[in-house]
């Protein structure tokens, strides 16, 4: 029969390790915990021995050199296909680092890392051996009864992710061992003077009571296309700290009562899994045109122009830029899993989910890596250079930061067709296998 296990561990953060989120050196120094973070392996297993593990983490992020680590370890711990394992991050933005996300946005605190990566494969091996039978897999969507959140990039036509996509594995006796959701939004609620707590944000409250009101044991959350999709209520909304918990409350609602009318049963449960390193296109810069962009930025923003001036001496020692990243697919029967690694935006999210071969697609972002923001052709085309900044008409310059953010990391900026880039690649993959 079909078989999951799973695992969970309890991610402990330092006091005063910083939290990664809102902006370069805010130095947001854990003063306290809100909510618990969470470490999660979840084991698959086919009729005819067909493996795949995802790794849950209530993290920001992660970089693609601890992605590929601990994919190793855990295929050699485990004999699982390195293809058909998988690293996601929840992309909460009041936890830790991990590794180094971009000068000044949190140092990466050395104790947290280490037990992360203790943690990962430990709980790997006992996802393995607890695994059990599974009778059947239903999926289903969940229509939102209203936004939980807006479009902070085009607001003019607001358009936000507003289905839950979801699955959940039953036992024999009819109870539901695994219900993984799915939805694009970002982990923003928890701001304002909450920003120095540690906190899972409404994904974690959304599971929390996933638990408690025992729709499953375990949950799985993927994030969805949400790089331009910030939540409609937050904690600096309320002047309170129940933001995550006004976001979860509506979720959930609608979620219940799509599980209550029921989903499609899911027989074929065969499990395959691909995985291709691959160089993503960038615009190739000269150290002459780097500093004309240093003098560009030096007018808007000193931080960005600081970052481009280190780029040019990097440039001139031979540094190599070229961006190189993971894309993986998984499927389990009808389900189709894409993982991308970075913030892919919500009409080009949709677009992919409607290409896929897969009955029921989930799109998995800030996964296996951080390769930042993948904007559309269209933004991209909005905002042509670092002058085009003076246009913003909102003071964070959403749209236009996404796409010149890129020194901080000490990257080139992506090609203008990076989103079609992302999924043509997914969706060349998925038909392989």
């Amino acid at each position: 029969m079909f078989q999951v296990g799973s695992a969970e561990e309890i991610l402990r953060v330092p006091l005063f390790a910083e939290l990664y989120g809102y902006g370069p050196f805010h130095g947001r120094r854990n003063i306290g915990v809100h909510d618990l973070l969470y470490c999660r392996a979840f084991f698959f297993r086919d009729d005819n021995g067909g493996r795949a593990m995802i790794i849950y983490s209530d993290v920001c992020t992660m970089p693609d050199s601890y992605a590929r680590e601990m994919r190793e370890k855990i295929s050699q711990t485990t004999g699982i296909s390195p293809d058909c394992i998988a690293l996601v991050a929840t992309h909460t933005h009041s936890g830790p680092c991990l590794g180094n996300g971009g000068i000044g946005w949190g140092e990466p605190d050395q104790t947290f890392q280490e037990n992360w990566k203790h943690l990962v494969p430990e709980l790997a091996l006992k996802a393995v051996v607890s695994a059990e039978n599974i009778r059947c897999v239903e999926t289903g969507k969940a229509e939102l009864s209203g936004k939980l959140g807006y479009n902070r990039v085009e607001p003019e036509k607001n358009i936000t992710d507003d289905t839950i996509r979801w699955a959940r594995f039953l036992r024999e006796d009819g109870s539901c061992k695994l219900l993984l959701h799915n939805l694009g939004l970002h982990g923003t609620t928890m701001n304002g003077e909450y920003a120095a707590l540690v906190s899972s944000d409404w994904m974690g409250v959304v599971n929390r009571m996933i638990v408690d009101e025992k729709l499953a044991e375990m949950p799985l959350y993927l994030q969805g296309a949400s790089g331009d999709v910030n939540p409609d209520t937050t904690c600096g909304d309320l002047q309170n700290d129940q933001g995550a918990e006004v976001v979860a409350s509506r979720y959930v609602k609608d979620l219940k009562k799509s599980l209550s009318e029921g989903g499609k049963k899911i027989t074929d449960l065969a499990i395959r899994g691909i995985l291709r390193t691959m160089e993503f296109p960038v615009v190739v810069q000269t150290t002459e045109e780097l500093k004309r962009d240093e003098a560009a930025y030096r007018e808007i923003r000193k931080y960005h122009a600081d970052r481009l001036r280190e780029m040019c001496i990097l440039r001139e020692l031979g540094h190599d830029f070229r961006s190189f990243h993971d894309l993986q697919v998984i499927r389990i029967g009808g389900l189709s899993f894409f993982f991308i690694p970075g913030e892919y935006f919500v009409e080009d999210g949709n677009a992919l989910m409607k290409r896929s071969g897969g009955e029921n697609c989930f799109i998995a972002t800030v996964a296996n890596g951080n390769g930042a923001y993948y904007p559309s052709a269209a933004d991209m085309k909005r905002y042509p250079d670092i002058a085009s900044y003076h246009r913003c008409q909102d003071k964070h310059a959403f749209g236009f930061y996404e796409i010149y953010g890129y020194p901080c990391r000490h990257t080139f900026k992506y090609q203008d067709h990076i989103a079609a880039f992302v999924a043509d690649n997914l969706i060349t993959l998925e038909e392989l296998i």
